[in-house]
């Protein structure tokens, strides 16, 4: 069987076969405005373009004659170093001679303050006084700019740093930062991508340093070279070599509640005593219960040193915490000399994990007193504290069934009374 296929070719077909379809690719409909606008030509211009002398008018710096002259800027300088360190404090010392010489150069400038913060890492604003309080004043009005060495000597956070900036440029009128390594202002359009990026790199600059030293310092530890610090430890000090000497004034009061505790004294019952005698803890603080307990458990009265003890969870915050396990700790048996014998201490140990909990006792709540202007309770009445509110109209109510039942209770007393007096006499005398 033939067909003809829509290219007009005859095809041959088998009966049953379904029949063969083909596709065709579907053909845009023609726009005839499209095709008139493309057979249109523009038509050039005999005219030619006219070339203008443009004038310059130069910016005038000087003032009009008569107007009052410009306020000079107020510039602030802003200088911190991390330690406290020797060569630290000379670096810190010349920042704030450079500074101040570099702004009384300017004529138009006027010196606002410099803010120096030493001996403080720059990861966190919180701790830095002389940085929040510049803020402060930038707020107050007192501040038109603020100039420091570098992004990194400003702040090592990157949330902080833009923070601060965002904050600056908000203010009426914007405070701009200019930072002299990178030769940034603040206030440039074009700067938030390189802030952004620099202050980056210096976050990460700080998270490198903090993850060198904390290798440093395990690897003193691994070798037993590393240094106590006794700064907030009872009982020792620190000589000129590092090496822990005893503090004898302290050391007494050591042996007093290590003797007190084993003979059964409770912390809290020496931590009174200690206080009744006006000693204080190595901060000045009173002493308590968990106080005295810590010297109990510290190690370092018989002899004995645990390192890394606490570990540092975020190098930004310097966030501590417990070590529980997660770091290897370090111990060295006799590394100083003892306060406290070794037996005297594992007696301490053995009754400390066993020493029972001691319930405080709860304080008596005050009674309150209501004012009543009249009647049977005139004056101030006491009640519970427990009772939110009470109705005076209750109290005088209360008070007065009251008063009537002592007063119906009084008459049958008396009546009573009369009746045995009557009875009394009423009754014959008994014969003798």
């Amino acid at each position: 069987m033939e067909q003809v296929n829509q290219t007009g070719n005859t095809i041959d077909q088998k009966e049953g076969d379904a029949p063969e379809v083909q596709v065709l690719p579907r053909k845009k409909a023609r726009n005839p405005t499209v095709q008139e606008r493309k057979k249109r030509k523009k038509k050039k211009s005999n005219l030619q373009r006219r070339n203008f002398e443009v004038e310059v008018i130069p910016a005038r710096k000087a003032m009009p004659d008569g107007a009052p002259e410009a306020p000079k800027k107020r510039v602030a300088a802003y200088c911190r170093v991390s330690t406290e360190e020797e060569a630290q404090a000379s670096s810190f010392e010349l920042q704030v001679e450079h500074y101040t010489k570099y702004i009384g150069a300017h004529e138009d400038w006027v010196l606002a303050g410099i803010y120096a913060d030493e001996g403080i890492s720059g990861t966190q604003v919180k701790h830095r006084e002389q940085f929040l309080q510049m803020i402060e004043d930038c707020k107050a009005g007192k501040i038109d700019m603020i100039i420091t060495k570098s992004i990194s000597r400003f702040a090592r956070n990157v949330l902080d740093c833009l923070s601060t900036i965002k904050t600056l440029k908000g203010l009426n009128p914007q405070v701009g930062i200019y930072f002299e390594k990178e030769n940034i202002d603040s206030l440039d359009e074009k700067s938030d991508v390189f802030l952004t990026m620099l202050a980056s790199f210096a976050q990460e600059e700080s998270r490198s340093i903090s993850s060198n030293i904390r290798w440093a310092i395990r690897n003193r530890m691994k070798e037993g070279t590393q240094k106590i610090p006794t700064n907030a430890l009872y009982g020792y000090d620190t000589d000129d070599d590092g090496n822990m000497v005893i503090v004898e004034s302290e050391a007494e009061v050591i042996r007093t509640i290590y003797r007190k505790f084993v003979q059964g004294t409770h912390p809290a019952d020496i931590a009174e005593s200690l206080n009744d005698e006006g000693i204080t803890t190595v901060m000045g603080n009173p002493w308590s219960s968990s106080a005295v307990k810590n010297i109990l458990r510290n190690e370092k009265y018989c002899g004995d040193v645990i390192m890394q003890k606490t570990i540092t969870v975020d190098y930004l915050t310097h966030k501590t915490k417990k070590n529980e396990g997660e770091m290897d700790q370090f111990y060295i048996k006799n590394h100083h000399d003892a306060i406290i014998s070794r037996e005297i201490w594992e007696i301490a140990q053995d009754m400390l994990d066993s020493l029972p909990g001691r319930r405080r006792k709860k304080p008596k709540k005050q009674q309150r007193l209501v004012g009543v202007k009249d009647g049977l309770l005139q004056g101030f009445v006491p009640i519970r504290p427990e009772w939110k509110t009470i109705s005076h109209a209750r109290l005088w109510s209360a008070t007065a069934r009251a008063m009537g039942e002592y007063a119906d209770e009084d008459k049958e007393d008396n009546s009573e009374g009369e009746e045995n007096m009557t009875g009394a006499k009423d009754a014959p005398e008994s014969e003798e």
